[in-house]
């Protein structure tokens, strides 16, 4: 059975890359018996509570009570996506990654990606020169000195300068491997009607956008005045590439990651001034959106590396117009989300430069909660005695935005909880209601509401789920704990019960994955099971199972299966016997269908006193 070219790129590089090389390059280790252990780097481990098993090529800490592979320990410690840490590793054992069906491509055309990513690295760097050896670098400097961006900045975020001519980086790379075909698809060129490639940034002061690996994928364009055209944007960005789409990036997130870590937090501002500016002055775990709104995939990039978010807004009526629309987004998946509304009139990069780093943490505590920021906004635009029908319409649009937090799952945290009571409690006294009928409304709201489920195995919501193994049932986890003691238990157990037995969504998820190895003539082990795991809680659940089943081997297998089939049989028995009295109780059957029907439930109750068992059903 063929696995897709995906599948067997995971599988070569997790075998050529050690995990204990690997982690070893990120903590110190100790050998500890056969294994390893280390300080674990995602709590405060006085002692080392990290093991790293070589024989399973696995890691685990027991306080976070989490664990996975070569893969999901560096995406958890880089905070990358599983695409990106497959990419590094393959990188790192030197094997060449190619996609299932797509030719491969020639080095330097348009569609290598190192020749793309190659591209932008050297336009980064050209950029940069030229904002100091243009004729024109004396103005472009005048315009950075009177923002208040010091050198060290503009070095750090490798701000640059593009000349004001239409053909000026396709000219320059003329003497370089980088085509003008190669240009246009990293978003550096354009096609013109008639022929021929143009400079896409012209006469603007540039800000290279990198992803969380630092390596440039795209470019922001500020105008400066002096070279704008009538009809010239302020902004330009790059267009969508193969490398760079402007939902899934922040600006200086790479540069910023380090300091979210140590805050807990981190805070989204508008422009790419702002962040350099914030990160002057110490502010360093600012990021800013590369020219749109925040979305879904921005949301689930910043939950990477954090689920507190401090959006800073400028103090215009467009700053509070765009915090609407984020809001429901942030609140609905239960982000912290802090609103801070600047002074009216200025920008983060404008308060900054004029009151500095300790004002700024100042007004930074007077951020507000979503939900607060919510209430505050419709506070101010109905005023302070609007009239009834006004006030419900009021009332109707708040609770509307706490119906979309489910405070039922298991993720909900007690801070929120505590938060929505705070909310009702200022809505009750503001507009003279009862705590009592907000929240019998907010009831009714909820119930016609699509809630979100949470499951093991599935990777639409990456919201906290309870243990998978702790989701198993005794009779379940005894199935696989056999199947990864003896590969000779796996025909048996295959003959003997079917899928719908499993009645916990973890154990389907692994009895399909122990099928599909099986109906492939494949060994069904541990190993390979990792290698079909696209999640850390299911390689968390293997590991867990391993670790109990090795705790077993000395057990007797033969009489374990016999137990398992013995209670599957039981159980099954049981549940026809039910099913049938149902029917014979409700009626449903014609006289002959339950004379049958009643003769079979005698036949299997004697066989059950005399010690047989009916397998029929």
């Amino acid at each position: 059975m063929d696995f897709g070219a995906g599948h067997d790129a995971k599988e070569q590089v997790r075998q050529a890359v050690d995990i204990v090389d690997l982690v070893g390059g990120y903590l110190q280790l100790r050998r500890q018996g056969r294994n390893y252990v280390a300080n674990c780097p995602w709590h405060d481990d006085s002692r080392p509570s990290l093991q790293i098993n070589p024989d399973r090529q696995t890691f685990k800490c027991w306080v976070c009570d989490i664990g996975g592979d070569v893969f999901s320990f560096l995406m958890r410690m880089e905070r990358l996506e599983f695409r990106e840490a497959l990419e590094m590793l393959a990188e790192r054992a030197g094997i060449v990654l190619t996609s299932t069906g797509v030719p491969k491509t020639e080095p330097g055309s348009p569609g290598d990606k190192r020749t793309q990513l190659a591209a932008l690295e050297w336009a980064a760097a050209l950029f940069h020169r030229h904002l100091h050896e243009s004729p024109h670098s004396a103005t472009v400097l005048e315009y950075l000195n009177d923002r208040g961006i010091n050198d060290a900045m503009r070095e750090r975020f490798q701000i640059g300068f593009a000349a004001p001519d239409w053909e000026w980086m396709v000219r320059a790379a003329r003497g370089t491997k980088f085509s003008p075909a190669v240009l246009e698809r990293v978003g550096l060129a354009g096609v013109r009607e008639g022929g021929g490639y143009y400079d896409r940034f012209r006469g603007r002061l540039i800000f290279p956008i990198r992803d969380v690996r630092s390596r440039p994928i795209a470019f922001g364009g500020r105008v400066l005045p002096q070279f704008a055209e009538e009809r010239s944007a302020k902004y330009v960005n790059s267009p969508e590439t193969p490398l760079y789409s402007k939902s899934d990036q922040l600006y200086a997130l790479d540069m910023a990651r380090e300091a979210v870590a140590e805050r807990g937090n981190i805070v989204v501002m508008e422009g790419y001034t702002d962040v350099i500016m914030a990160h002057q002055h110490g502010v360093t775990n600012a990021v800013a959106c590369c020219g749109t709104a925040l979305g879904e995939r921005h949301l689930k990039l910043l939950r990477r590396f954090t689920d507190q978010v401090v959006l800073v807004l400028d103090g215009d009526e467009a700053g509070q117009k765009r915090t609407s629309e984020v809001l429901e987004l942030f609140v609905t998946n239960q982000v912290d989300l802090r609103i801070l509304t600047l002074p009216e009139g200025l920008d983060p990069c404008d308060y900054l430069k004029a009151n500095g780093r300790e004002a700024w943490d100042a007004l930074l505590l007077t951020a507000r909660d979503a939900l607060e920021h919510k209430l505050w906004l419709v506070e101010r635009r109905v005023g302070p005695n609007p009239p009834t029908h006004i006030a419900a319409q009021a009332v109707e649009e708040i609770l509307a935005v706490l119906a979309k937090v489910d405070v039922g799952t298991q993720g909900t945290s007690s801070a929120a909880l505590v938060r929505e009571q705070q909310v009702l409690g200022r809505m009750a006294r503001r507009f003279h209601l009862r705590d009592e009928d907000l929240r019998e409304r907010l009831k009714t709201l909820r119930r016609g509401s699509t809630r979100l489920t949470h499951t093991v195995g599935e990777e639409e919501t990456e919201a906290p789920a309870e243990n998978a193994i702790a989701m198993l049932s005794r009779w379940e986890r005894e199935i696989f704990e056999l199947v990864l003691s003896d590969g000779a238990m796996v025909v048996p157990i295959f003959n003997t019960i079917p899928l719908e037995a499993m009645e916990s969504r973890p154990a389907r998820w692994l009895f399909e994955q122990c099928h599909r190895l099986h109906i492939a003539h494949q060994p069904v082990t541990f190993e390979r099971l990792m290698a079909l795991a696209s999640s850390e809680r299911q390689q968390k659940l293997l590991i867990d199972l391993d670790e109990s089943a090795g705790e077993k081997n000395e057990s007797d297998h033969a009489q374990r299966l016999s137990d398992l089939v013995d209670h599957y049989r039981k159980q099954n028995e049981q549940h026809n016997r039910r099913t049938a009295i149902a029917n014979l109780r409700e009626g449903q059957l014609d006289p002959h269908a339950e004379e049958e029907l009643l003769s079979k439930v005698f036949d299997n109750l004697k066989r059950r006193q005399s010690g047989s068992l009916s397998t029929d059903g």
